[in-house]
């Protein structure tokens, strides 16, 4: 019998089926500026929701899953999320988010996911030029 135990990736499917490991992080207030910041998962998400902890309206941040789609002009390939507003739970897997100013002022976020045990070099880097289109 072999001891050599395979590491799961993310095509392991009870991977997604049960619970998943905490990850909660937030910026400092006016941090989401004009340099994209990154928020790297040491694993998998399983889920992620984030949050504008900005009250104002027009401190609206962007939401991608790579520095050129957060920072893109001619393809908008990220999310935009106004002061105040929140995702709902979405049931993505990445390992990692992008964070950047949309907007004249710069703003703050929260970020809540739902980990799994995949280390994050088992999953495929997100990217345009990978073949992954509508990431940036």
């Amino acid at each position: 019998m072999s001891s050599n135990w395979t590491t799961p990736t993310h095509n392991y499917v009870p991977e997604y089926q049960q619970s998943s490991f905490p990850f909660v992080t937030s910026s400092a207030v006016n941090e989401v500026n004009t340099t994209p910041i990154n928020v790297s998962f040491p694993y998998v998400t399983r889920w992620f929701q984030v949050f504008n902890t900005d009250p104002t309206s027009s401190d609206a941040i962007r939401v991608g899953f790579t520095s050129a789609g957060v920072s893109g002009t001619t393809t908008a390939n990220y999310l935009i999320l106004s002061g105040g507003q929140s995702t709902p739970r979405l049931e993505l897997k990445c390992t990692g988010l992008w964070f950047l100013k949309h907007g004249a002022n710069a703003g703050s976020f929260s970020l809540v996911a739902g980990l799994t045990n995949i280390p994050n070099g088992n999953f495929p880097s997100l990217t345009g030029s990978n073949g992954f289109s509508g990431v940036g």
